[in-house]
């Protein structure tokens, strides 16, 4: 068994919960309303600015081409990326770090402190989730191609059968799979707790998007997807 099926076995219903979260259900079946779906795209944007994982790029083997397609990450993040063609309903602001919401901040925050403690398996095992959606969402869409989609969720779910994504996908898989194969028990133990966070993380943003509502504490009426403060409002509120 490799070290990700390990983790995929030790994080056990969570990780079943994510790939049968109803979200993603919906959405093959072609029955996720569009709102649902525009929450979770827009709150996907606040992290974008892909300065995330800089600062493992001294930590990652040599053989690994991690380095590389995080630079092209970046550059698509920033030109072609799906998700970018939400920002004219959601304003300008929805780019700033400051328009996640608590569950997108969290994980945002989780990724930040991995990488900053870790190494490169640690980092590989809290983003193995969010870096598998060309075989979470791509493989799915191969095998089940749905034909209802609208055009942008439909747009968006081709983005993850792009060559270029399942690379990147193979780059973290790899190199948690390899981590694991050095690591003694406790350092797999660690690697297992990361890979569980992170899976927990990832649904809790679905989680949001499905109940349209995550508001911050204390904010009283939510009005946006993306947080804002008191002071952008205007006096209708």
């Amino acid at each position: 068994m490799s070290f990700v099926d390990e983790c995929k076995e030790s994080a056990g219903p969570v990780w079943e919960r994510w790939i049968q979260h109803p979200w993603i259900e919906d959405f093959f079946a072609g029955q996720l309303p569009d709102d649902q779906f525009r929450y979770w795209l827009i709150q996907d944007l606040p992290y974008l600015g892909q300065n995330i994982t800089e600062m493992i790029y001294p930590k990652v083997p040599d053989h690994n081409p991690f380095v590389e397609l995080s630079h092209e990450y970046a550059r698509r993040a920033e030109t072609s990326r799906v998700e970018l063609e939400t920002l004219d309903e959601a304003g300008p602001f929805a780019r700033t770090r400051w328009a996640a919401r608590p569950m997108r901040d969290a994980i945002i925050n989780f990724w930040i402190r991995t990488a900053h403690e870790g190494d490169f398996g640690d980092l590989c095992a809290a983003l193995f989730v969010c870096y598998s959606f060309a075989d979470t969402f791509g493989t799915r869409y191969r095998s089940d191609r749905p034909a209802e989609l609208p055009d942008l969720q439909r747009a968006w779910v081709e983005q993850w059968v792009d060559p270029y994504f399942e690379r990147l996908h193979h780059s973290v898989r790899d190199g948690l799979n390899e981590a694991g194969e050095h690591a003694d028990d406790d350092k797999k133990e660690q690697m297992r707790w990361l890979f569980l966070r992170g899976t927990q993380l990832q649904i809790g943003t679905f989680d949001a998007a499905c109940k349209l509502s995550d508001p911050w504490p204390g904010e009283g009426e939510e009005i946006g997807v993306a947080a804002d403060g008191p002071w952008m409002r205007n006096p209708e509120g």
